[in-house]
């Protein structure tokens, strides 16, 4: 008799345990468990800050630093007041502006700023026989002698350039570029 009340016993607290985690995740559930990514339904606006610069950047909202983001990250300004506001990306650590924009917010629209670099390097090949040139390892174009050619929106930051004698892994020129504004960027290769 008494290893069936303990059985029984057990049991009732099991089930009681049961519909107490269910009741717990319905109740979880219900709260509406937010972060930065999920709408509260306010209806106040926000902006988006895409970073795809190159580089981790500091981002100010009129004067105010709000956060950083590192290469290929987003995040939200909340809550965003009507009107026009000034957003400012500067290098994480510095006071270097790299992008500036001025955004008119509009109530009950929410606002995208993607930072991204306008750079181009132009190379051109002066040494004499056809070259294959490459960008942080990467293939970017064949350039006959006295050819020149443009490699565009190239993130900040340093990348560094090779010149490779066409069809082999042989390096005849290369150097590094520091990419720190957008603006044109030029490399002549000579023997």
């Amino acid at each position: 008799m008494r290893l069936k009340v303990r059985a029984k016993k057990k049991e009732i607290i099991w089930r009681a345990l049961r519909i107490s985690v269910c009741l717990g995740l319905l109740l979880l559930a219900g709260s509406g468990c937010k972060n930065s990514t999920t709408p509260d339904g306010n209806d106040k606006p926000r902006i988006t800050v895409r970073n795809n610069c190159g580089i981790a950047v500091d981002i100010y909202m009129d004067g105010t630093y709000k956060f950083f983001l590192e290469h290929k990250e987003y995040y939200y300004i909340e809550d965003v007041p009507v009107g026009t506001h000034l957003l400012v990306a500067k290098r994480k650590g510095t006071d270097k502006v790299l992008k500036s924009e001025t955004a008119e917010i509009a109530a009950a629209s929410n606002y995208t700023w993607t930072i991204n670099s306008t750079a181009s390097v132009a190379i051109t090949n002066n040494y004499g026989e056809i070259l294959s040139i490459y960008g942080d390892g990467a293939y970017q174009t064949d350039l006959k002698n006295g050819e020149a050619n443009s490699i565009s929106n190239i993130t900040y930051g340093e990348h560094l350039f090779e010149a490779k004698e066409q069809g082999t892994s042989t390096v005849v020129a290369s150097t590094n570029i520091e990419i720190t504004e957008d603006k044109g960027y030029t490399w002549t290769i000579t023997k």
